[in-house]
């Protein structure tokens, strides 16, 4: 058995999956709507700086976490936008879990002591 034959068979089934085909129909819905790509990028761009700032140890206030929530409920009223992050999330949550399987099967090879309470 090849996992490079398998990796091929792994992106035919994800291509052939309804979560990409309505990924793939909402990027080409958004894809000709300037506004609507400004939009996404934007949001992504707080979403990333959102969690950098998280994962550097600097939890985010109350007020920067309404601020991204308000700008999610703006982006709600957008049809195009509001359908493209919903099939993002969808399709995001089809490759966590295949990377999470993949992880799961391979920790028996990771060399990487357990964290546990005691440890930290």
């Amino acid at each position: 058995m090849n996992p490079y034959d398998k990796a091929h068979e792994l992106v035919r089934a994800l291509r052939e999956s309804e979560e990409y085909r309505t990924m793939k129909q909402s990027v080409d819905q958004v894809s000709g709507d300037d506004q609507a790509k400004r939009m996404i990028t934007d949001f992504h761009m707080k979403q990333l700086e959102f969690e950098r700032n998280r994962l550097l140890g600097q939890e985010p206030t109350q007020e920067d976490q309404e601020d991204l929530q308000k700008l999610y409920d703006v982006l709600q009223l957008h049809t195009a936008v509001r359908d493209y992050l919903r099939a993002e999330y969808q399709f995001g949550m089809i490759i966590q879990d295949i990377q999470k399987i993949l992880s799961d099967a391979l920790e028996e090879i990771t060399i990487m002591p357990e964290l546990t309470e005691g440890s930290v």
